[in-house]
């Protein structure tokens, strides 16, 4: 956002609505956060906002109530114009996203009869970016930099702080390369590389800085350094020699003695005729130390050594003086006794015996000999603690090996103490013995598993997870046992051989098995050195099964043929259907095929109603073709089979027993008729005439069709269509005529039952009606 844009054009715009039970005061336009630069002028607009009050025409009083962190860089809210408050930077506002980079300012609205509200808003100041070296009197050269003129070649004696950053990378350079002066990458101006000569020393240099950013922009910045001369004394030592003791124990790199000389810009070094390795001065404090262990048996010409110190001026080389060091080395006990071997590694089972000897050091001493030797365990060197024990030189196991706890795994198995060896030299030296016991584990205890009953559903699939065998050990690493089903070859469970887990490996059938009973063997492994020594452990287990409603009825056979008078009164047919589920009642009901509702279900009988075959009324087909559904009875859910029942009926009005005739039935054949339709637009005459030719023409092809269909085939009668409503029963025949099989008989027969017509249909061709069989699929012209 540039600095002279409306800000409130910016703002993201979000509605505070107060809660109605708070009051009825609408403060809308606060935004939730406003990004200011921090290079902004005091009286910069930073929000605008709308304020009423719902229950009054007076305008909300809002005030700025607190501001985190705490400032004044922030205005009252300012009333502009009706219902418009305004947030500006006050006069002194003086933004820095280098200090405070967010501000929280808290309002406080209210309403003559409300209770007041409060409102947030967040304000975000980002750091302008620009380039600025800064201004004012202390920038500009007019105070110059006071330098020693002893200062060091090089050293560091001013930086550059900039009051902006720039962007990116910036580079630092001197306008007047004449200059002594260097400046560094990161604005650090350094003094010359020779340092400041006497000549120099009361002169003032001014110089100009460039700053570059990677952008291109630069700034200027003058710099004035004064060099200010400092009074020369001379190098010079107060005494001309020193003598100094120490022992011939003394470790590397420990203080000898310290050599001081007075003078400016002072450095020591040694410069004796004869150099020694053994000693060795630090440069600006004149502090000797040794380099090596003074140890006169190695280094006999170690008794007394004489150095020459000399003491010089940095700046002036020629202004130097000197001191003879002589360093007298005393004898001392100093060897320690010698012990094999120098670390003790050794193995052990965690059933050691409390008392148990381990391999001990053997330690002699050159002064003193072995026998003047004091052997202890020093505190605080045994973990565990008191493990160990020393019964004069001997080690010995002091408490109970235990390697089943976490406590030992985080140490690896591994018992560590050091054996301190002392002799009675003076002054005394002692040789640390460092002992590593490895314990090793023993497989001590059992798996253990109690008995576990665990029921499972029957209809549960492959991969069912049906509990955990909860084994344990007291080994370490705890409970690592591996699972496995004794005779599995054939188990319809499987187990996880590392968790235990009880899985359903193939289907379960309550009806065939109620209950299952295995035997799980636990086996440790991994719980010592040799893994050939496992305890395994047997646990019994039981998976019960439970019965579950998963089959549905089994009809034997599910297609039933019945042959029925229409007077019977006896059981159409029977169904025989069972249930694999224990305890499950069959429920028969038909479902389908039951025309005008003449059969019904009576367990699993099919008995039937009266049949009407009388006209006029109701008039029920010859043959039913039922569907009944049987359902189980059992637990949820409910499963249910379809049987189909055809019904032969035989329309009969008398009790006395007929012949009984078997009947054939023929198959229907489907008749499937198709029609194509095509739409078609032609002129309006066109129509017309057409419309009259084709009716002309159907006319003749239905005439000439109708006298084909009505033609006498050679040797037999056409009888015209009769009713027959003897005995209440109406029905269509057609009577046929057959010669005589035997000569000198004239026979005809009567009206017959061959062709039964129970529909009228029309042809779809010629449009003329006829009468078809449902049965036999004959059919007759009308």
């Amino acid at each position: 956002m540039e600095p002279g844009w409306a800000l409130p054009l910016t703002l993201l715009l979000s509605i505070c609505t107060i809660d109605p039970a708070i009051g009825d005061i609408v403060i809308e336009g606060i935004p939730d956060t406003v990004v200011l630069e921090d290079s902004l002028t005091p009286g910069t607009t930073v929000a605008n906002f709308t304020g009423n009050c719902t229950d009054s025409s007076d305008p909300p009083t809002v005030n700025l109530k607190t501001t985190s962190p705490t400032t004044s860089f922030f205005n009252q809210p300012n009333f502009v114009s009706p219902d418009i408050y305004e947030v500006s930077l006050s006069p002194s506002a003086a933004l820095d996203a280098r200090r405070v980079n967010q501000y929280v300012l808290t309002f406080s609205a209210s309403c003559p009869s409300d209770t007041p509200v409060e409102v947030k808003l967040f304000i975000r100041v980002i750091a302008a970016d620009r380039l600025e070296c800064g201004s004012g009197p202390e920038y500009i050269g007019e105070k110059p930099v006071g330098v020693s003129e002893d200062v060091g070649p090089g050293e560091f004696i001013y930086q550059i702080v900039l009051k902006r950053g720039g962007r990116g990378n910036l580079t630092f350079s001197i306008e007047n390369a004449s200059l002594p002066f260097t400046i560094t990458g990161d604005g650090r101006v350094l003094a010359p590389a020779m340092g400041f000569s006497r000549e120099q020393a009361g002169k003032t240099f001014s110089m100009v800085i460039v700053v570059t950013d990677s952008g291109g922009r630069s700034c200027r910045r003058t710099l004035a350094v004064k060099v200010l001369p400092v009074s020369h004394k001379q190098v010079n030592f107060t005494e001309s020699t020193l003598a100094i003791s120490v022992s011939e124990n003394t470790i590397p790199l420990q203080p000898i003695v310290r050599v001081n000389a007075s003078g400016e810009n002072v450095l020591y070094r040694i410069i004796s005729s004869l150099p020694t390795r053994h000693f060795t001065i630090e440069p600006d404090t004149g502090l000797i130390r040794n380099t090596y262990d003074l140890n006169l048996r190695r280094y006999p010409d170690l008794t007394e050594t004489l150095l020459t110190v000399e003491a010089y001026n940095m700046l002036h080389p020629t202004d130097k003086a000197t001191i003879t060091v002589n360093i007298t080395v005393k004898r001392q006990n100093l060897q320690g006794p010698l012990c094999t071997p120098a670390v003790i590694v050794t193995e052990i089972p965690e059933t050691t015996p409390i008392g148990r000897t381990l391999p001990s050091p053997s330690c002699n001493d050159v002064e003193s000999g072995s026998d003047r030797l004091h052997y202890e365990i020093m505190e605080g060197s045994q973990s565990p603690p008191y493990s160990f024990q020393m019964r004069h030189s001997e080690l010995q196991v002091n408490t109970t090996l235990d390697c089943d706890s976490e406590a030992m795994a985080s140490l690896n198995f591994q018992y560590q103490a050091t054996i301190l060896v002392t002799d009675d030299g003076s002054p005394p030296q002692n040789t640390t013995v460092q002992v590593l016991v490895t314990v090793s584990r023993v497989n001590e205890y059992e798996p253990e598993c109690s008995r576990q009953f665990f029921s499972v559903p029957e209809n549960v699939g492959f991969g069912y997870f049906i509990g955990s065998i909860n084994g344990t050990d007291r080994d370490y690493p705890f409970n690592n046992i591996i699972y496995s089903i004794l005779g599995s070859e054939d188990s319809v469970f499987y187990i996880g051989r590392r968790s235990g887990e009880l899985y359903v490996l193939g289907p379960l059938d309550y009806e065939k098995q109620k209950s299952y009973h295995l035997v799980i063997q636990l086996r440790d492994f991994d719980n010592g050195i040799n893994p050939e020594l496992s305890k395994p452990s047997l646990c019994n287990i039981t998976i019960n099964v439970q019965d579950i409603n998963d089959e549905p009825p089994v009809c034997n056979p599910p297609f039933y043929q019945s042959f029925i008078l229409s007077t019977s009164t006896a059981c159409v047919t029977s169904l025989q259907c069972t249930e694999k589920n224990e305890g499950s009642e069959l429920a028969y009901r038909i479902v389908g095929g039951n025309t005008n509702g003449r059969f019904r279900m009576n367990g699993n009988c099919m008995l039937h109603n009266a049949f009407s075959y009388d006209r006029p009324g109701i008039f029920d087909p010859l043959t039913f073709e039922l569907l009944v559904e049987v359902t189980d009875g059992g637990s949820t859910p409910h499963f249910s089979t379809t049987a189909t029942v055809l019904v032969y009926v035989t329309p009969w009005t008398t009790t006395v027993p007929t012949t009984t005739t078997t009947t054939t039935t023929v198959p229907k054949e489907p008749i499937t008729l198709h029609r194509t339709l095509r739409y078609w637009a032609p002129d309006p005459w066109f129509v017309v005439v057409l419309t009259l030719t084709g009716a002309l023409l159907l006319s003749a092809l239905g005439l000439l069709f109708w006298r084909l269909c009505w033609r006498k085939p050679p040797g037999e009668t056409s009888q015209p269509l009769l009713q027959n409503k003897d005995k209440g029963v109406e029905r269509n025949y057609v009577t046929m005529e057959e010669p005589s099989k035997e000569k000198g008989k004239d026979s005809t027969e009567a009206l017959s039952l061959q062709l039964q017509f129970d529909g009228r249909a029309q042809d779809p061709v010629t449009g003329q009606y006829y009468l078809f069989d449902s049965s036999t699929g004959a059919r007759r012209w009308v």
